[in-house]
């Protein structure tokens, strides 16, 4: 019988994979050259999955602004290179027939626009860094398909025989890595030819994934207690790296100085040494006299603050990177899942 893969949604939800539930875990990648920034203000979009909306906040004043109505059971999130589309998948899993769709968002109005259409259950989403194309994976099918942001249309559907639980992709756009839950594996994928590589065996139930900015390594979230750094050029595990319990992201600075692990059933989020693959203190989510559980994170393009979804209190927790200390949480939707920042 197949395993469902369901973020942890609340503090009662059984453990299961990242999807984002794991978000589609963020990636990080370097925005090309060729892409020209466009002065505006930074925001986060969260993704609420019980609320059915999109809560922007402007991380100059750590405030939520209005929140954006999508569909019921809002999941990943991702953001165009450009700034200028934000995509959030609808994951109605309670009413299979609906849960087929990715939703752009307009960022300089906070317009959603005409439902992409795409696999049973889509669950986390990642973009190449050209911004040309969207890559989707379902869990009601086992598959990652590729979609064409210029033309708003599926490309291809990429069979990958397990549950994918997170999606990152190379900054020099070549490869994308699958995160496949169910059988223990990272697969890459080729996103010239959409095809896929040999899989790469990691340890259990990897749940996220991040690649730091020189394209060097990948990073998976295991789903019990540790991170494993892969080598991107031969495609081989190093040693794992123990983290708190069950982590279910993974960002990575700018920099490429440090990766946070958010561990849904410790509360707290791990910062990791990439020189060193060693982990540092763990930082607490939440209140002192209560337990948070953060599930999704994401870092600004500076690098100064990372931001933890907590779906426990329906907030987001902003942590100062140079001090490694989480700051006021911020109210927002309820079930946050998923968060994206503008680059």
């Amino acid at each position: 019988m197949r395993t469902h893969i369901a973020r942890p949604l609340a503090a009662v939800t059984a453990a299961g994979a990242l999807t984002v539930l794991g978000l589609a875990a963020p990636v990080s990648a370097s925005l090309p050259a060729s892409v020209a920034r466009t002065a505006r203000p930074l925001t986060a979009y969260v993704a609420n999955h019980f609320s059915g909306t999109v809560t922007p906040i402007s991380t100059a004043t750590n405030t939520a602004l209005k929140a954006i109505k999508v569909a019921f059971s809002t999941d990943g999130i991702a953001i165009t290179p450009n700034g200028k589309t934000a995509y959030v998948l609808n994951n109605a899993s309670n009413n299979m027939a609906a849960a087929t769709n990715v939703f752009p968002i307009n960022t300089a109005t906070n317009k959603v626009g005409k439902a992409i259409n795409v696999k049973t259950v889509p669950t986390g989403i990642a973009i190449t860094p050209n911004g040309k194309t969207a890559y989707v994976y379902s869990n009601g099918d086992d598959t990652v398909t590729a979609v064409s942001t210029t033309t708003s249309t599926v490309l291809k559907a990429i069979n990958l025989g397990s549950p994918t639980s997170a999606i990152a992709i190379t900054p020099n756009g070549k490869t994308a890595y699958a995160a496949n839950y169910d059988s223990s594996t990272v697969t890459p994928i080729s996103t010239a030819t959409n095809t896929t590589g040999k899989a790469i065996k990691v340890r259990k139930h990897p749940s996220a994934i991040a690649i730091t900015p020189n394209g060097k390594t990948a990073y998976v979230a295991n789903g019990y207690d540790t991170v494993t750094p892969i080598s991107t050029a031969t495609n081989t595990t190093g040693k794992a790296i123990k983290v708190g319990l069950h982590p279910r992201a993974i960002a990575i600075t700018p920099n490429g100085k440090t990766a946070y692990a958010a561990n849904w059933f410790s509360g707290t989020v791990t910062p990791i040494s990439t020189a060193t693959n060693t982990a540092l203190k763990a930082i607490k989510i939440g209140k002192p006299t209560s337990f948070g559980f953060p599930n999704q994170i994401a870092i600004t393009p500076n690098g100064k603050t990372a931001y933890a979804t907590d779906n426990a209190a329906d907030t987001v927790t902003p942590i100062a990177t140079a001090t490694n200390t989480a700051l006021k949480a911020i109210k927002v939707g309820s079930g946050p899942i998923a968060i994206a920042i503008t680059p």
